[in-house]
């Protein structure tokens, strides 16, 4: 059985380093690498969704523009294909 994939790309987690501004977020706005981003609760602080075909371009795009948020304390990049 073959699955075909509608989407491919990468969840990219953020945890905010302790006194970060509630609009942290602020420096990705208007991206169009990242396709939608998330405020969240629990362990990591915020989403970004960014569709790529490309692993490499994804870590590139976090080495390069998330990572560069002077407010950001790590990250983690979780790839995932959508089925549905």
């Amino acid at each position: 059985m073959s699955t075909t994939y509608k989407n491919e790309g990468a969840w990219v987690l953020i945890k905010w380093k302790p006194g970060a501004p509630q609009n942290a977020w602020k420096s990705w706005e208007g991206n169009t690498a990242v396709k939608a981003g998330w405020s969240t609760s629990g362990e990591w602080d915020c989403n970004l969704l960014v569709p790529s075909k490309d692993p490499a371009e994804v870590e590139k795009f976090v080495w390069n523009h998330v990572r560069k948020n002077e407010w950001v304390e790590a990250t983690k990049t979780i790839w995932g294909w959508q089925w549905h």
